[in-house]
């Protein structure tokens, strides 16, 4: 399913990181920084939900005048954002993407402001000792983990949907399916959204009309080093054409290669998006595909094979 929208824009952003200094990465230009993975919180997950509202604070601070927030995040219950925008007596719509929540949001927001004048907040949030915890093990327990494994981008990106005209428009999205193979290794999750990754690119190439090189940049969300050589060769199949104008934010998230496969979470895409590709004033169409790996903690004890589901959505930037 492809959207087209009129005048719907990203107008403002504001971005945290934690611990820049123990997971060096190539983003220069985030807002805000901290070294306490805990923001003096008892709980990882207390302190996720307050990198959130950090977010979610400035920018409401700053404008105003916000009708909704439309938030997601990685924990049970999407915890993070349901805390977070708690503090807010906003009108709140929480959603669950897994790593394609902030695109997803932005779909919804974007539909909404198509057919009214109105300001949106989209914000995700995501923690490295929260995912590892909640999916895997907690990294105190100290086990050995695979080479495919993505180490969590540790943050959270608020941003601000409007139909106030600014240098990054929206002008369309497409809404992927869920795709699934024989996939159960939660520790890979980017063979998992591989394939989902590849049809809703394909599937928004064919509804637009638009060939692979009408983009600049094709930015995807947390395949990895792996999943993104299997996203490629998938589409390859299925389209008959090669992809030499895509880049994986969790693939070069963080400066030491060594960090296994990459980085992951709903925060990462949105990251690499607005603090180091938008400062390099490259690119002026820009496809963005959010990559969700929708196992559960149920679903890997049962065994059940991993579904998957990305979305996408086209900008034209001015900046």
């Amino acid at each position: 399913m492809t959207n087209y929208y009129n005048d719907v824009y990203i107008k403002d952003k504001y971005s945290l990181l934690a611990s820049k200094k123990y997971n060096p990465v190539v983003i220069p230009n985030v807002n805000k920084i901290i070294e306490d993975y805990y923001m003096g919180e008892k709980s990882i997950e207390l302190a996720e939900s307050k990198y959130q509202e950090i977010t979610i604070k400035y920018l409401k601070n700053k404008y105003k005048k916000i009708d909704l927030i439309i938030s997601g995040d990685l924990q049970n219950q999407i915890l993070s954002s349901t805390l977070a925008s708690s503090k807010f007596k906003l009108p709140t719509l929480g959603i669950y993407s897994a790593c394609a929540s902030f695109i997803e949001g932005i779909i919804i927001a974007s539909s909404i402001i198509n057919n009214n004048k109105c300001n949106i907040i989209v914000s995700t949030s995501s923690h490295n000792l929260v995912s590892e915890k909640q999916f895997r093990f907690p990294v105190e327990y100290g086990a050995v983990r695979k080479r495919v494994n993505t180490c969590t981008a540790s943050g959270s990106v608020s941003a601000i949907i409007t139909n106030e005209k600014s240098n990054i428009k929206i002008e369309s999205s497409t809404i992927g399916f869920i795709t699934q193979t024989n996939h159960r290794d939660a520790n890979d999750m980017g063979s998992a959204m591989a394939p989902s990754c590849a049809e809703v690119l394909n599937m928004h190439l064919k509804n637009t009309n638009r060939s692979i090189d009408y983009y600049d940049l094709i930015l995807t969300g947390d395949l990895g080093e792996y999943g993104l050589k299997i996203m490629k060769r998938y589409f390859k199949i299925i389209n008959g054409k090669s992809l030499n104008n895509v880049i994986d934010s969790g693939n070069i998230f963080y400066k030491d290669k060594n960090i296994y496969a990459g980085a992951s979470g709903p925060a990462c895409l949105p990251l690499v998006f607005f603090d180091y590709i938008i400062p390099k004033k490259k690119y002026k169409k820009i496809l963005l595909i959010g990559t969700g790996s929708m196992h559960s903690v149920t679903s890997t004890n049962l065994k059940v094979p991993i579904p998957s589901i990305s979305h996408a959505i086209g900008l034209e930037v001015n900046c």
